[in-house]
């Protein structure tokens, strides 16, 4: 796991060095973007804890831009997945049971180095299509409610992720400042309470604004 950040970092490094003086004109070289997210729990995810779909998101990154085609930022973000069971008859153990309403629910914050690439970012063009690569952590809050009697784990674990979406400018002549549309496959490593990886599908819809 440390191995995998450490060799994405050296990468993303090596080539923000080696383009550091670059003579493409790429307007102001800073973006933030912040953007709407919903997200699809999967795999062990959604067969053992949720298998609702989360509408409580939200995505943000600062971003340098190396060259029109190359960027690295610091991404950060917040996923709240919630779900309450009907009331069933759970076994608690030494053949003690037990009807209760459960309730499970898991709060993840994403906080990754994350390098983007434009093909078409030289251009100037109505949509500009992007993919990126992103490896950090998941800082994650998990609790569990049966009935009365409750469980809670805070802990941070390896996340990645690798997505694909498409830049649309506000007019031609604007370099990096417009709407975003996107989608990511998001994994992050758990293997705790009965939990295997907590991977997920997200969907976003955003702003990308260049700082003066």
């Amino acid at each position: 796991m440390k191995k995998s950040i450490t060799a994405i970092v050296t990468i993303l490094c090596s080539v923000a060095a080696t383009q550091a003086f670059s003579q493409d004109v790429v307007g102001n070289r800073w973006r933030l973007q912040l953007g709407y997210n919903v997200s699809a729990p999967i795999g062990s995810f959604k067969n053992d804890f949720i298998d609702k779909t989360s509408f409580r998101g939200a995505t943000g990154e600062l971003r340098y831009i190396i060259n029109p085609k190359f960027a690295v930022g610091l991404a950060g973000g917040y996923q709240d997945f919630y779900q309450k069971y009907p009331r069933a008859v759970y076994n608690i153990g030494d053949n003690e049971n037990i009807s209760a309403v459960l309730t499970n629910t898991m709060q993840l914050i994403p906080i990754m180095l994350r390098g983007t690439y434009f093909p078409t970012g030289e251009k100037q063009a109505f949509a500009k299509p992007f993919v990126s690569l992103g490896a950090g952590a998941n800082v994650i809050t998990y609790k569990q409610y049966l009935g009365e009697f409750g469980s809670r784990d805070n802990s941070a674990r390896f996340a990645a992720s690798a997505g694909a979406g498409v830049l649309i400018p506000f007019n031609k002549y604007t370099n990096g400042t417009g709407f975003t549309l996107g989608a990511n496959y998001n994994y992050g490593a758990y293997n705790k309470n009965g939990i295997g990886n907590i991977n997920s599908v997200s969907f976003n819809v955003g702003l990308a604004i260049e700082l003066k």
